[in-house]
């Protein structure tokens, strides 16, 4: 057994002398520390585990999902309501006929909206886009035909708030035929007053058949539109300004029209007349009355002349035969012209109308009041401009009629 007793010499007086040559040389010295630029470093990262792996991913994902969804949002707003300031008018029309898709298609080409395909979507506005387009579902999105100015790259609600107030009112020209024209005064009147009408396309069309009324006398050989044009205030808009015919059937039109209003066929059967003879008739009113309460009179004058077989001897009548017009003197040889039309030569009513009658000498012919009158002349009777004293015999007649001389108010 020996004596071993710990060394109480220090730790490092242990080591070997081989043992403490080799620590010297794996010692770290000052130059050790250094960082050398010809060594890759690289940091030594712990292992991650799955949740925050697949936390990351998800991250990403729905990152990438909000960026789509924002910029898909951002562009369908900006198909909506383009960011760029509106362009240049333009002029844009709705034919009659259009469908939604013929407008949406016009508009895109106009480019009055940028995306028609988008404006068309927005328009139907399916339930799963609402919130997307912010649009109206079941909204009714029908357009008047006509003009419109809108604007290019105009927002899908400026474009229809332009639509819906409707088209811009085309011009519109008036023209005034007054009662008691003739057909020759009132072709002179449209020429002068639409100067796009051509006066021999004008003349032409007052031969055609369109004008021919069904109850125009068999036995005359020519047409003549006399008294078969409703004397009446027509507008005419860029579309008809220059359409000659259009405007004489509209104006046959109203004729056919008023009298149907009239009931003219019902009311001739009492009068023993035809149709077009009460036309005939009204004419002749229209020339002869200045006071509204003297036509029926002046009517049942000319009816009791005819019941008995007597010349008419209407003035107005041989005024029409020469060629003249109101205001015109009339000659003796103006009132002793032959022709079926001076009825101061011819017995019965004219063949023709001899002006445009309106309503009222209309009512006139179809409603005489009762009376035994034979004869009329103006007398200014009690101070009243063109009112005229009725009689029933010549002697009354006569007397009535050196008023008017004496009055100077065209009687001779």
């Amino acid at each position: 057994m020996t004596d071993d007793k710990p060394s109480e010499e220090p730790y490092e007086r242990r080591i070997s002398n081989e043992e403490e040559s080799s620590f010297q040389e794996f010692s770290l010295t000052e130059a050790d520390y250094e960082i050398r630029s010809d060594v890759r470093w690289v940091r030594y990262r712990p292992p991650m585990g799955p949740i925050i792996r697949w936390g990351l991913v998800a991250l990403v994902i729905i990152t990438v999902l909000v960026s789509g969804w924002t910029r898909l949002e951002n562009w369908i707003d900006e198909q909506v309501e383009p960011d760029q300031i509106s362009g240049e008018e333009v002029e844009f029309s709705i034919e009659d006929g259009w469908t939604t898709n013929d407008v949406i298609a016009t508009l895109g080409d106009l480019e009055i909206i940028d995306n028609p395909t988008m404006f068309r979507q927005w328009m139907r506005c399916p339930s799963v886009l609402k919130r997307f387009l912010d649009c109206i579902p079941d909204e009714d999105y029908s357009f008047q035909a006509g003009r419109y100015v809108l604007r290019e790259h105009s927002s899908f609600h400026e474009t229809v708030a332009e639509l819906r107030k409707g088209p811009i009112p085309e011009e519109v020209i008036r023209v005034t035929v007054p009662e008691g024209l003739t057909l020759e005064q009132i072709t002179k009147r449209l020429l002068e007053n639409l100067p796009s009408f051509d006066e021999e396309e004008l003349r032409i069309s007052l031969l055609d058949d369109r004008l021919k009324w069904e109850h125009y006398p068999s036995n005359l050989s020519f047409l003549l539109a006399e008294g078969l044009l409703f004397p009446d205030t027509y507008q005419l808009d860029e579309a008809t300004v220059s359409d000659e015919m259009n405007l004489l059937l509209r104006m046959h039109k109203q004729f056919l029209k008023v009298i149907e209003e009239e009931q003219i066929d019902e009311k001739i059967k009492s009068l023993g007349i035809t149709p077009y003879e009460a036309i005939v008739i009204a004419s002749l009113i229209e020339e002869e009355a200045q006071l509204a309460e003297e036509r029926p009179k002046i009517a049942r004058v000319i009816y009791n002349r005819l019941e008995r077989g007597w010349r008419l001897g209407i003035d107005a009548t041989s005024r029409y035969a020469v060629g003249k017009t109101a205001g015109q003197e009339l000659t003796t040889e103006d009132l002793e012209y032959d022709s079926p039309w001076n009825t101061r030569v011819s017995l019965g009513l004219p063949p023709t109308a001899i002006s445009a009658p309106g309503r009222a000498s209309i009512q006139a012919a179809l409603n005489p009041i009762e009376g035994k009158w034979l004869y009329y002349v103006r007398t200014d009777e009690n101070g009243v401009a063109g009112a005229h004293t009725f009689a029933t015999s010549a002697e009354e007649f006569e007397k009535a009629r050196k008023i008017c001389v004496n009055k100077d108010l065209g009687c001779g």
